[in-house]
C-alpha cells in the first residue's frame, strides 16, 4: 500500500472538514455563545493545519483498492478525532467526546449528555464549562478587549453562554454530514480534487450492490446528496409549518434523513406533544431507510418504483408486523389509537434505525415488545440507505436461500437460484451476503460479551443492557434499554470505548475496520 496516496486522501478531507467546522462557529455566533465560538474556531484551525501536513507529506497518484479502504477507514478516525475536540474544548472529557463524535458522524444518536436547561435543551455540566479550555481562552480574550477603548464597555459578551446551540447544531450537522458519507460528500462536491471518486465511493459505500446511478461515481454521488437534501430542506418546512421553531426543525432534519436521531431537545419528540410532527419525523425515517437510488428513479422516472421494489415492500412488511406485535403484545397503556402512535413510530424510528422516541417509557414495556424491537434493530433499513444493521436485502436474501435449500433437500436435482426482484443474485454476490449476516451476529455478539466483562461490576447491567446496547451502536440507533435507555452516562470509560468501536465498526459495515488487521493490506 502507498501511505502518501492515502495521507493525501486523509488531508483532503482533514482540510474540507476544518471549512465545514466554521458552520456551527457561525451558529454559535449567531446565539452568542463565547466559549463555542473560541472552540470551533480552534478546531477549525487545528483540523486545517493538519490536512495541509498531511498533504504536504501525501502525494496524488493511482489508488488502488488497498488505499481506497485504508484512506476511509483511517479518514473516519480522523474526522471523528477533529470532530470530538469541540466537545472537548468545552468541558467535556476525551473519551466521552470521542463517544459523543462518532455517535454523530456515524447517525447513530447514543449520547453522554445527561442535563438540560429550562428549554430542555442540552447543555454542558456548568463546572464542566467553567473550568474549559474554551472558558478560559474566551475570558483571555473578553479581559484583552475590555482593556482597550473598543467601544465595548462596560464588557462584550459572557465568558460562556448558558446555551449550546452551536454544540447541538455540530451534533446534528455530524449526523447531516455522516449519514451519507463524509467520503462521499468529497466525492460529489469537489471533484476537481481528484480523489479517485470510484475506488473511495465502493470503500465507504461498501455492500452487497456496487452498481451507481451513472458510470461517473463523482455524478452518482452529486445525485445522491442532491435527493438526500431536497428530502432534508422538505422536511424542514413541514416541521416548521407543524410548529416546531426553525431551529429545531434544522436539527431535527439533519438527524432524521441520515437516520441518526440527535435531538436538541433532552426528551427528543416527546418535547413537542405533537402527533403530526411524530408523523412527518416517520415518514422521512422511512425514506431515510430506503435506498436512495430507488428515490431518484421514482422522481425521474417511475413514480411507483417504491412498490415495484421487493426489498422496499419487505421492509414495510416488517415494520407493519413489529407494529403489530407492539400493539397487542407491548404492555402498552392506552387506547388503541394511542397505543398504535407510540408502537408504529417506535418500530420505524428503531428499525430505521434513527433513535427518536415519542416515549419515555418504552423501557418499561413488555418483554416482547423489547425483543421485537431488537431484532428490528439487527435488521435495519434497506441497500443502499443511511441506515445500519444487516440490511432488509440481505435478510431477504438469506431467506430465499433458506427456503432453496430446505427445497432442495425434497428435490435433490433441482436446479435454482435466488433472486432480488427481476435480477437473479449471482454466486459472487451471494457468498458474501450470507458472510455478512453470519458475521454481523458473530460480532455483536463477541462485543456484548466484551461489554458485559467490562461492566461486569455495576449492578445495574444485565443480558438486556448488553445485548440491546451493542446491537445498538453497531445498527447506528441510539437508544437500548435498562440503563442506557435515556444515554450513557452510568457506563465506564472502557464500556463507552467499547461503543465507540461497534459505531465505527457498524457505520462502515465491519469489513474495511477488520482489513485495517490483514498484513497484506500493509505490504507494498
Amino acid at each position: 500500500m502507498k501511505l502518501r496516496i492515502v495521507f493525501d486522501i486523509i488531508g483532503t478531507v482533514l482540510m474540507i472538514m476544518g471549512l465545514l467546522l466554521l458552520v456551527p462557529g457561525f451558529v454559535a455566533a449567531l446565539y452568542h455563545e463565547t466559549s463555542g465560538i473560541v472552540a470551533f474556531a480552534l478546531t477549525s484551525l487545528l483540523c486545517m493545519s493538519s490536512g495541509i501536513v498531511l498533504k504536504r507529506l501525501g502525494v496524488k497518484g493511482d489508488v488502488g483498492s488497498k488505499e481506497a479502504f485504508a484512506a476511509v477507514t483511517l479518514g473516519w478516525l480522523c474526522a471523528t478525532f477533529f470532530g470530538a475536540l469541540p466537545f472537548v474544548f468545552q468541558g467535556i472529557s476525551f473519551v466521552d467526546a470521542l463517544f459523543e463524535s462518532i455517535s454523530g458522524f456515524s447517525a447513530t444518536g447514543a449520547t453522554i449528555l445527561t442535563e438540560s436547561n429550562a428549554q430542555g435543551y442540552y447543555i454542558v455540566n456548568s463546572t464542566l464549562a467553567d473550568n474549559s479550555i474554551a472558558t478560559a481562552l474566551a475570558g483571555m480574550v473578553t479581559s484583552s478587549l475590555n482593556s482597550q477603548d473598543y467601544g465595548l464597555h462596560p464588557g462584550i459578551a459572557p465568558i460562556y453562554a448558558p446555551t449550546y446551540y452551536g454544540l447541538l447544531f455540530w451534533r446534528s450537522f455530524q449526523q447531516l454530514i455522516g449519514g451519507l458519507g463524509i467520503i462521499l460528500m468529497i466525492v460529489a462536491i469537489f471533484p476537481q480534487l481528484h480523489v479517485a471518486g470510484r475506488q473511495l465511493f465502493r470503500a465507504e459505500a461498501v455492500g452487497p450492490t456496487k452498481d451507481t446511478i451513472t458510470p461517473r461515481a463523482a455524478t452518482t454521488a452529486r445525485i445522491l446528496w442532491r435527493v438526500y437534501l431536497l428530502f432534508n430542506a422538505i422536511e424542514i418546512v413541514l416541521l416548521v409549518a407543524a410548529g416546531m421553531p426553525i431551529y429545531d426543525a434544522v436539527c431535527t432534519a439533519f438527524s432524521t434523513l441520515a437516520t441518526g436521531g440527535f435531538s436538541p431537545q433532552a426528551s427528543s419528540l416527546v418535547a413537542y406533544h405533537s402527533p403530526i410532527i411524530e408523523a412527518i419525523v416517520a415518514v422521512f425515517i422511512i425514506l431515510g431507510m430506503s435506498n436512495f437510488s430507488l428515490h431518484y428513479k421514482v422522481l425521474t422516472t417511475d413514480r411507483m418504483g417504491w412498490f415495484k421494489d421487493e426489498e422496499f415492500r419487505f421492509m414495510l412488511t416488517i415494520l407493519a408486523a413489529a407494529t403489530l406485535v407492539l400493539l397487542f403484545f407491548g404492555g402498552i397503556e392506552g387506547d388503541l389509537l394511542t397505543r398504535f402512535r407510540f408502537a408504529s413510530f417506535q418500530v420505524v424510528s428503531l428499525m430505521g434505525t434513527c433513535g427518536f422516541v415519542n416515549s419515555l417509557d418504552y423501557d418499561k414495556w413488555s418483554t416482547a415488545a423489547k425483543l421485537a424491537l431488537i431484532m428490528v434493530i439487527l435488521i435495519g433499513g434497506c441497500i443502499g440507505s443511511t441506515a445500519g444493521g444487516i440490511k432488509v436485502g440481505r435478510l431477504l436474501v438469506d431467506l430465499k436461500y433458506a427456503y432453496n435449500e430446505l427445497f432442495h433437500m425434497l428435490h435433490p436435482h433441482a436446479l435454482m437460484s435466488v433472486r432480488l426482484g427481476e435480477a437473479r443474485v449471482q454466486e459472487d454476490v451471494l457468498r458474501p451476503m450470507l458472510f455478512y449476516s453470519f458475521f454481523y451476529l458473530a460480532t455483536w455478539l463477541a462485543l456484548s460479551l466484551a461489554f458485559a466483562m467490562v461492566l461486569a461490576d455495576n449492578p445495574k447491567v444485565d443480558l438486556l443492557v448488553v445485548t440491546s446496547g451493542i446491537a445498538s451502536c453497531m445498527g447506528g440507533v441510539g437508544p437500548a434499554f435498562g440503563i442506557l435507555t435515556f444515554d450513557w452516562s452510568q457506563v465506564s470509560a472502557a464500556g463507552k470505548m467499547i461503543g465507540f468501536f461497534a459505531m465505527y465498526l457498524g457505520r462502515l459495515e465491519l469489513m474495511p475496520i477488520f482489513l485495517l488487521f490483514v498484513p497484506e493490506l500493509w505490504r507494498k
